[in-house]
């Protein structure tokens, strides 16, 4: 009997033991991993999940969990589509590993979240203004994509402070422009930062 209960106590030391150890060196690791390397491996991760997606690091800093970083990334998917997707997801690497958290989803099946007609709202980004655009349904714009083809279509955008365009004086516009290789001309929308409200769209031939 007393060699049983010596045989079970020594099996659950031993077992204390080695989760210690286990432990111990995970801590270990996590210490070692920079925050360039931790960046760097999230990306990867991305880019095999999103192929083609446009990656950026938002901010990095030390995590709340010991040896990780809380790491931030805007990721958009077709950026150049007339829909581009765009969100942001947070790690805490590699406390959590490749096991993110979405902080915010602002684009995503032609649909502009968090847009409300009762608030202001600011258009602060190309994939915002791109979905803008074609969310309102202008006609010239609707024509181009069905005479071309939606996934025919390429859309990029650009924001000024101030600019002159056909000799009228504008400030805080985003312009977008739809382009096609099959089409000799292109069509562009200049809108509002503030409310993304369509101010003019006009062709420019190529």
């Amino acid at each position: 009997m007393d060699l049983l209960v010596k045989t079970m106590v020594a099996a659950v030391v031993v077992v204390a033991i080695l989760f210690a150890v286990y432990y111990a060196m995970q801590n270990t690791l996590f210490q070692h991993i920079t925050k360039d390397q931790a960046v760097s491996l999230i990306t990867a991760y991305l880019l095999g999940a999103y192929p083609n997606a446009q990656v950026n690091v938002t901010n990095a800093t030390i995590s709340t969990y010991a040896g990780s970083w809380h790491i931030i990334f805007s990721i958009i998917i077709n950026a150049t589509s007339p829909c581009p997707s765009y969100f942001a997801y947070s790690f805490d690497y590699p406390q959590f590993g490749f096991v993110y958290r979405v902080e915010n989803t602002y684009t995503k099946n032609c649909t502009i979240y968090g847009l409300s007609p009762e608030k202001p709202f600011i258009i602060s980004s190309s994939p915002v203004a791109i979905t803008r655009s074609y969310m309102l349904n202008a006609s010239s714009i609707k024509a181009f994509i069905a005479s071309y083809g939606f996934r025919n279509v390429t859309v990029a955008s650009n924001f000024f402070n101030a600019t002159t365009i056909n000799a009228i004086n504008y400030t805080r516009i985003w312009q977008v422009v739809y382009s096609s290789e099959r089409a000799n001309h292109s069509v562009i929308a200049l809108l509002s930062q503030l409310n993304g409200n369509m101010l003019v769209t006009y062709n420019v031939t190529r």
